[in-house]
């Protein structure tokens, strides 16, 4: 794809300085795919621009001079990430659209909903009424989906555009439902936002009711995640996980297999292989539990236990 042919087609105040071509865009901190367009608004993240892979860019003014002379393609505007994803959007509305595949032993509710186009199911897959599968969405076999949940939903990419207004970045990746999975009812399964970017339930994850899962994120294998947990966008989290109920998982977390996050916790930052994490913000359970019984029954100070609440302890 030529960038100049790309950018008379949006809105936009920007200037073509040079023009390349391109054939993915990716954040320049992720650059997966060859001949990458990405955009740039902080010089402390030039180092990235290094990379072979990026033949395009969008940049501010005050970029433009620094950028690597191995960069074609280079557009100078005071806004990049919101041309960024103008182009993004547009490509999005005008992708490919390959018909639907659902194959003959898979059972689809005549309530439920499945886009026409960029959808495969697979073999004894059953949706039941009121289930959606929108465009990018792949169905492995034996995966059931429960009645009101949405595969593929849209991700939450807020951009700004100047200081009064804002749109939604459309979804351009993939959702993958890998085979056995079970998902509850009223889930959200969020569809990959950018090109490359893919979110995954991993081989017989079972997921309950009510439970969102954002644009990006990869679950692995067997995970068990109960009702109203919430997983934030690009997030990894290993195998044989355990999610307690009403749990939530901020943005871009590392979790690794093994891992049992209680009831209500509050995840903030990596968790490593086999540890127990609860509490708000979560930290290791058994040091959570520590904490809880000190502040409970134990003078930290004299080492004694102090009489109970409305009493002066005096005889």
């Amino acid at each position: 794809m030529k960038l100049s042919d790309y950018l008379k087609k949006i809105e936009c105040t920007c200037s073509l300085i040079s023009d390349g071509t391109f054939t993915s865009l990716e954040q320049c901190s992720r650059i997966r795919g060859e001949k990458a367009l990405t955009y740039l608004e902080a010089s402390k993240y030039l180092h990235t621009l290094e990379n072979s892979r990026v033949s395009c860019v969008i940049c501010t003014p005050e970029i433009q001079p620094s950028i690597p002379s191995h960069i074609a393609g280079v557009v100078v505007t005071e806004s990049p990430k919101a041309v960024f994803f103008m182009l993004h959007n547009y490509l999005v509305r005008h992708g490919e659209k390959r018909p639907t595949i659902i194959d003959p032993t898979a059972y689809v509710s005549p309530l439920a909903y499945v886009a026409p186009y960029n959808v495969v199911i697979g073999k004894y897959v059953e949706l039941q009424p009121f289930v959606v599968l929108n465009e990018g969405s792949i169905i492995q076999d034996h995966v059931r989906i429960c009645s009101g949940t949405v595969i593929g939903a849209q991700g939450y990419t807020v951009i700004k555009e100047g200081s009064d207004r804002a749109f939604i970045g459309l979804d351009a990746g993939h959702t993958i439902i890998e085979e056995g999975v079970q998902i509850g009812s009223n889930c959200n399964i969020e569809c990959g936002a950018l090109q490359l970017d893919i979110t995954r339930i991993g081989a017989y994850s079972m997921i309950d009711n009510g439970v969102l899962v954002g644009h990006g994120t990869v679950i692995g294998k067997r995970g068990l995640i109960a009702a109203e947990a919430e997983i934030s966008g690009n997030c990894v989290l290993g195998d044989r996980l355990w999610i307690g109920v009403n749990a939530t998982i901020s943005n871009a977390i590392t979790i690794g297999n093994d891992v049992k996050i209680s009831l209500g916790a509050v995840v903030t930052k990596d968790v490593p292989d086999g540890e127990t994490v609860t509490g708000n913000f979560a930290v290791p359970h058994r040091l959570f539990m520590r904490n809880l019984r000190e502040s409970l029954g134990e003078d930290t100070v004299s080492g004694q236990t102090p009489p109970p609440r409305g009493h002066s302890g005096e005889s």
